[in-house]
This record gives C-alpha cells, sequence and structure tokens, in this order.
C-alpha cells in the first residue's frame, strides 16, 4: 500500500509538472471577473482587490518578492462614476452600457438640454456646416450622426469634437451602428462637458430633449499597485524571464452597470498565474530566474507598465526576454505575436516550436505595435513581445458581455504550453 500511495503521489506531481491546469485558470477569471471585484477599475477600489488577491496567490505558490512584499505602488488620477448614469431621450429611458454610454471624462450633470442634430448635408455641404458651427449651442446636446459619411477630413473633423468641443454645446451626442466599446483613458482628465455614444436603434426619429443625471467623482490621486514575484533560476538565477499580463479592466459606469473584463484581462492574468504556479513546483525550477508581472493602470494607457518600465524594481539589462499576454480567452485561429518583426528568431522559434508540437492553427507575425504592456519594456531596450489569442467563437470587448461564463478557453491548455515550451527554450538563445 504503501509503494502504491507513493507511486501515485509521484504521477499526480508530474502530471502536474508537464501541464496547465485549465479548471484553476477558469476559477481566477470567474473570480476576478465576478460583481465583487468591481470591474477591477477605480469605484470601490476594485483595482486594488484584484491586486491583494493575486499577491495572495504568490504567496501560495511562495514566490520570492524584490521588496518587503509583492507590490510596487504608484498613483494617477481618474474620474470616476460611482453613483447614478441615466439617461432618457424624448422621456424613454436608456439602457445604460447597453445603449449608451458616457465618456469617462464627463462631468456631473443633472438636467434636461435640448437636442440639436448634426447630420446628412450639414455636415457635407462647407457653407451649411459653417453655419451649424456659427449657431448658439450653449445649453444644448449637438447629436452627431456619421451614417453616410466618408470623406476621411469630415470623419477626422467630427471626432475631435469629442475632445475640442469647438461647438461650445453643453455636450455631444454620437450615434453608433456597433455595440458599444467603453474605454476609461480619457478620464486622466475631467472636462466641464459630457460626450454619450448612444445606439442608433435607441434614437427616435425626432430627438428632441435629453435629460441626464449623471453622477461623477473626479479623484485626483487614485492609489494603484502592480504585483511582482519570481521564482529563481536553478543555474543562472540573475538573468531573467517574464511573463506579464495587466489585470485591470474598466470598472464601473455607474452603480448599476459594470464591466467584467474576462477575456480582458483575467484572461491573460490567469495564464500568468498558472505559470507561476507551474514553475512554482521544484521539479519544473527554470534554469533562468522567471518573473510574473501583474499590472495595473493598463486600460488607462499602461501606466502600471510604464511606471515598472521607468522604475524598475530588477535589473532590466538582465532581462533575455519579457513576453506579454493579453486576451487568451480563444484561439480558434491561433494566436498572433506582436513585434515578431523586430524579434524574427525569437519568432520563428515560436513558430517551429507550434508546428512541432501542432498546438495551434496558426502563429501570425504582426510588427512593432505599442498596443499593451511590453510596449514601455521594449522601449528601455528589453526584448519583449505579446501576443494575443484570434477566434471569432468570442468577440466581446470592453463591454458588460465579456463575461466569465461566456468565455470558451478554446485553445488554453496549448497557448499555455506553448508559452512554456518558448520560454523553456530560451537557454542558449540570443536576444533577438
Amino acid at each position: 500500500m504503501i509503494k502504491y500511495c507513493i507511486l501515485f503521489l509521484f504521477l499526480v506531481q508530474s502530471m502536474y509538472s508537464h501541464s496547465q491546469d485549465i479548471a484553476y485558470a477558469r476559477s481566477i477569471i470567474d473570480t476576478l471577473s465576478s460583481p465583487s471585484f468591481d470591474g477591477r477599475g477605480y469605484v470601490n477600489d476594485g483595482d486594488n482587490k484584484a491586486a491583494s488577491f493575486i499577491a495572495g496567490e504568490f504567496c501560495k505558490f511562495r514566490l520570492k518578492s524584490f521588496s518587503r512584499d509583492y507590490f510596487q505602488a504608484y498613483t494617477f488620477p481618474m474620474n470616476t462614476f460611482p453613483g447614478k448614469v441615466e439617461a432618457t431621450i424624448n422621456g424613454k429611458p436608456l439602457k445604460a452600457g447597453e445603449q449608451f454610454q458616457v465618456w469617462s471624462a464627463a462631468p456631473t450633470i443633472n438636467s434636461l438640454f435640448k437636442l440639436e442634430e448634426l447630420k446628412g448635408k450639414n455636415i457635407t455641404d462647407p457653407k451649411r456646416f459653417k453655419r451649424f458651427v456659427a449657431r448658439n449651442h450653449a445649453g444644448k446636446f449637438v447629436m452627431v450622426d456619421k451614417k453616410g459619411i466618408t470623406d476621411k477630413h469630415l470623419l477626422s473633423r467630427l471626432d475631435s469634437l469629442k475632445y475640442t468641443n469647438f461647438l461650445n454645446a453643453s455636450g455631444l451626442i454620437f450615434i453608433s451602428d456597433q455595440k458599444l466599446v467603453w474605454s476609461v483613458m480619457a478620464g486622466q482628465q475631467a472636462r466641464n462637458y459630457a460626450v454619450l455614444d448612444i445606439r442608433r436603434e435607441a434614437t427616435p426619429k425626432k430627438p428632441r430633449n435629453i435629460a441626464l443625471d449623471i453622477q461623477s467623482s473626479f479623484v485626483r490621486v487614485h492609489e494603484a499597485r502592480n504585483v511582482i514575484g519570481y521564482v529563481s533560476g536553478k543555474v543562472q538565477p540573475d538573468t531573467f524571464l517574464v511573463f506579464s499580463a495587466h489585470f485591470d479592466h474598466l470598472g464601473r459606469m455607474g452603480n448599476t452597470v459594470y464591466y467584467p473584463g474576462a477575456n480582458d484581462n483575467a484572461s491573460g492574468t490567469s495564464m500568468v498565474l498558472d505559470l507561476a504556479r507551474y514553475y512554482s513546483q521544484p521539479v519544473n525550477q527554470p534554469y533562468y530566474s522567471m518573473i510574473f508581472l501583474c499590472f495595473s493602470g493598463e486600460e488607462a494607457g499602461l501606466l502600471g507598465s510604464t511606471y515598472c518600465a521607468e522604475h524598475p524594481i530588477f535589473p532590466l539589462k538582465q532581462v533575455k526576454f519579457l513576453l506579454n499576454i493579453d486576451m487568451v480567452g480563444t484561439g480558434s485561429e491561433g494566436i498572433t505575436m506582436v513585434n515578431a518583426t523586430i524579434f524574427k528568431d525569437a519568432y520563428r522559434r515560436m513558430v517551429k516550436i507550434n508546428a512541432d508540437n501542432e498546438y495551434l492553427m496558426a502563429v501570425k507575425e504582426r510588427g512593432e505595435s505599442c498596443n499593451s504592456d511590453h510596449c514601455p519594456f521594449y522601449k528601455q531596450g528589453v526584448p519583449a513581445a505579446f501576443i494575443y489569442s484570434m477566434g471569432k467563437e468570442f468577440t466581446e470587448y470592453h463591454n458588460p458581455d465579456d463575461k466569465s461564463s461566456l468565455l470558451p478557453l478554446s485553445e488554453y491548455k496549448d497557448i499555455f504550453r506553448l508559452v512554456r515550451d518558448f520560454m523553456d527554450g530560451m537557454k542558449g538563445q540570443d536576444k533577438r
């Protein structure tokens, strides 16, 4: 019986040491995207709840830290919406997050406004457009409809309204024919006018007025934290390989709407935690030291990763490669590697590993782009790339439907295996 138990324990450890744990990953995504984390944004300290949770996981795995704890603190300003976010057109209430959304820089508003429409020939005819601009729009909201407009110059000018408000209106409304996509990047500066996006089907044929009750709170000093841990390398502990992902999301837009962020980026965070758990096992101790970076502030403009890259707590010159993981909840069409054209040898090696093991349909090449948290490190001279999964099986993005219950994790297992094999194969590889 003793021999059987020892054999059983060996087999269990062997299975764990060679594979990811999709059940663990799913539990992390479920947790991080649950309402109790408030969308991992800035209302109710959602991002810091997530940071504490991740640090707890690092502690379970007995990861080492570069300081007295796993945190790297920094601050930034952010406009938030902790209270009401309500809109009514012609007396008909609109559903927040689905039928309308408010610009992240909007102020507190509680009033009824007359609506003016800017569309068609009032846009395309220069004389009519000039007359419209010359009107007095004070105390009114201008509803902008870009349907049928193809001229790039005109479209650019209309888009600039959001940031310039050259009409001097009390607010602007943009009609959308697509599912609404929210962002908090503009929220670092509060404005004195509001901007709304409203779905076309929610807009009456003859809009007369809009009633708004929007409660915003500008937080001048939001305290945020990155979470950083590592496993010492068994041969070259002073050389680092890095896995990174951002854990923050959009948070709440009012007291009734939160953005779960299951794919963006609870999925990437879960994989980094899964990798941390894997490499923390003695049988999987890496050749080089393995760092696990979990960033806040990505949705506000790569703020966490920028702070980490500009205030490093480990020597960046000793980083052999950084692989950033962002949105890996699909994969039926493979993955894309950003910076693949810069680090060609790394890309070719990932393609070969994938082909040799038949993990994914494709590893597609993409050029240099500052579209995720690899970028601030790349700018500091660190060899860095970013991968994301591809597939039409899940397309929700920056909306309330980016839920864990809908996220398929189609190729999670094979993406895990691919990035593990890629990093394990770094021994003796040149940076480029």
